[in-house]
């Protein structure tokens, strides 16, 4: 269903206080809170005794009260007490709420998918990315997009930029920039690595031979901008556009089979901290407001609604796609053999 045995990151870390936060992450229904060191703990969401959703209760005493009944369970889903049975009441073992591994790292939660325990599996990351929360602003948001075609728009997709949202780009001076030569893109492991130049070209002028083409000075002249561009397999990439070292981080993580949560983190490393902070949330905000939108608006209007290697007519521009699709279905693959 979802790759197994990986980190995925379901939630913001300040998203997460005492009070119970419900999410819905790889097709499970989630509650999130902290027990009385702080820690976050992720369980399953309804009780076990009624139904109830426990992201409607509180935190009392270390462990998590449920709405319904006041049944309270603590941070490994053992149930504690049961009130109206009283306190040297016998509880049943079927009285147990699933705990899922969860852990805190750079600023986000991040849950454990898999069968396997995670002592060896490192959290994924772009080390190059500070940690320090006055560097960046972020915003995050849900689309009714299955993860397959969300994936190709928000962590890799390069050339639809002009077309998908051409006020942003033409007040932004990409308004024109519809070539990306020189382009390419490889495989190190599991990081997809892309790279190249973005610039003008009319679309009615067809006289860049391979002469201009391979002309490194013209192609400098022509360029608006260098990119850089790394995703980490399955769901977390970084772009870089050379425009005084500001970052994009995004994650693309399964809401369930049809729904994707959607994070963005923007770095602008200035010298003083509230400078960098006050032009991240400006961006966070052109992202949220303006660009996004217009990706939403037409990937609801793709089909199918699931992408894949099969459905898709890609062209050179498309390969990093095509490389994410190819290791998702290698790791689809190994997935089905392995619970076979």
């Amino acid at each position: 269903m979802f790759l197994k045995n990986k980190w995925w990151a379901i939630a913001e870390s300040q998203t997460i206080n005492k009070k119970p936060v419900a999410l819905r992450r790889l097709g499970v229904d989630l509650v999130l809170w902290r027990d009385s060191s702080g820690t976050v703990v992720c369980q399953a969401q309804h009780c076990p005794h009624r139904g109830a959703s426990l992201a409607l209760g509180k935190v009392v005493d270390g462990c998590l009260q449920c709405p319904y009944h006041g049944f309270r369970f603590d941070n490994q889903g053992n149930c504690t007490l049961i009130p109206c049975e009283g306190e040297k009441a016998h509880i049943s073992s079927k009285m147990w709420v699933k705990p899922y591994v969860v852990k805190e790292a750079h600023n986000l939660v991040w849950l454990w998918w898999g069968e396997t325990q995670p002592e060896q599996s490192q959290i994924p990351w772009f080390e190059e990315l500070q940690d320090h929360p006055k560097r960046w602003a972020s915003g995050m948001m849900s689309w009714n997009v299955p993860f397959t075609r969300a994936v190709e728009s928000l962590l890799i997709d390069l050339h639809h930029f002009v077309f998908a949202h051409h006020n942003v780009a033409r007040l932004s001076g990409f308004g024109s920039s519809t070539l990306l030569d020189p382009f390419d893109a490889k495989v190190e492991g599991e990081i997809i690595h892309t790279w190249g130049q973005i610039r003008p070209q009319k679309l009615d002028d067809q006289k860049l031979d391979n002469q201009n083409s391979n002309n490194p000075t013209l192609n400098q002249s022509m360029s608006v901008a260098n990119f850089r561009h790394r995703l980490h397999f399955p769901n977390l990439a970084i772009f870089d556009f050379g425009f005084g070292g500001i970052k994009l981080f995004v994650v693309g993580t399964p809401i369930d089979e049809e729904n994707t949560w959607a994070y963005f983190r923007y770095y602008t490393p200035f010298s003083m901290p509230w400078v960098s902070q006050l032009i991240s949330r400006a961006f966070v905000w052109v992202e949220l407001n303006l660009v996004q939108p217009d990706d939403y608006k037409i990937l609801m209007s793709t089909r199918p609604r699931e992408s894949g290697l099969k459905v898709n007519n890609f062209v050179r521009a498309d390969k990093g796609i095509v490389l994410w699709h190819k290791l998702y279905e290698r790791a689809q693959t190994m997935s089905n053999s392995e619970n076979a």
